[in-house]
């Protein structure tokens, strides 16, 4: 009986609506909201929105929600995002227009007019310092009776994001010891510094350090300054390269002499994650001696995941790592 009321009497519709949402914004001290083709709404804050997926925080919910993208038809909030419209990138609010049309504005002044569907990615930028950091910790220990199997694993990362710049580190490691096997240590960390340019161009600065025992890798560094562009980007896919130069520092265990040289890099990455059960990513690293042009490395990554009922998945990865000049005996 209430439900036909308040279809026959529209204007009730709003006015709940708004008592609805001014009383969860008080209470969450947010003001995002999405009204989905439905009819339906949720009230929250807006995390981020990329590969077609959007994160909302709710107070009525343990975890953030993930909603589709293209099931969301209006949006309003007083938040300040990055947006990413095709080969463009904005800082500002957003405001929704009719027939699934959003602005993208700041004080009186309107970048774009575009349709919701054009947005590719959306990522709030906190105002305060402290919001704009982030970090986490992974521990992992795997133990198997086959040949006395013993893992440590450790995954860490710390980042900051600022309006057209970022930074981000991370530190990893795994000590794994077995029977009839030499003890396997392996460390890598990375340091990252990123610059957003004009049309999907952006600057990348990278630091790395990597030691492993199985490669008789005492330490190897690299320092790399290049330009990536996303060629294709779109809710479904997206299509990136990046190119530049690197130093290449490497000190072994064994008898092989420490080498220095300078590489130029060529790397392509391929993400299709919208084919309905389907997802696949492919990453490739080529590095060519500019010093030694006689040397080549090449990393490359390849993930089919299929996802089935439940929230299972079965996924298949294939990581190839090669060098023509590897050190002795690795």
């Amino acid at each position: 009986m209430c439900l036909k009321k308040i279809k026959a009497v529209p204007l009730r519709n709003y006015i709940i609506a708004a008592v609805f949402v001014f009383c969860t914004e008080t209470a969450l001290g947010v003001s995002d909201t999405l009204v989905f083709h439905n009819g339906n709404m949720i009230v929250g804050e807006i995390e981020k929105m990329e590969r077609g997926v959007l994160e909302i925080d709710a107070a009525y919910g343990d975890a953030n929600f993930k909603i589709e993208w293209l099931s969301v038809k209006e949006i309003y909030s007083d938040s300040k995002f990055l947006v990413n419209v095709h080969d463009r990138i904005y800082y500002g609010r957003l405001a929704s227009l009719p027939d699934r049309k959003v602005s993208v504005y700041s004080g009186d002044s309107v970048f774009i007019v575009c349709m919701l569907d054009e947005v590719i990615y959306l990522s709030q930028i906190k105002e305060g310092f402290s919001d704009r950091f982030s970090a986490s910790v992974e521990l992992g220990f795997d133990v198997a009776k086959a040949q006395n199997m013993r893992q440590l694993s450790t995954r860490s990362s710390l980042g900051y994001r600022a309006e057209n710049w970022s930074t981000d580190g991370s530190y990893n490691s795994l000590r794994s010891n077995q029977d009839n096997t030499d003890p396997i240590q392996r460390s890598d960390g990375e340091l990252n510094y990123r610059y957003i340019l004009a049309r999907k161009w952006y600057v990348i600065t990278t630091f790395s350090a990597l030691s492993n025992t199985e490669q008789k890798l005492d330490i190897r560094t690299n320092a790399q300054l290049g330009m990536g562009n996303y060629i294709y980007n779109t809710n479904k896919a997206y299509w990136g390269i990046k190119i530049g130069a690197n130093n290449n520092y490497e000190k072994f265990s064994n008898e092989t002499e420490s080498r220095n040289s300078w590489e130029g890099y060529l790397g392509t990455e391929v993400n299709l994650f919208d084919m309905g059960d389907i997802d696949l990513l492919l990453v490739f690293m080529g590095y060519t001696g500019l010093s030694d042009l006689s040397r080549y490395r090449s990393d490359m990554n390849f993930d089919l995941k299929y996802d089935l009922p439940f929230d299972l998945f079965v996924r298949l990865g294939i990581s190839f790592n090669y060098d023509n000049k590897p050190a002795e005996s690795a």
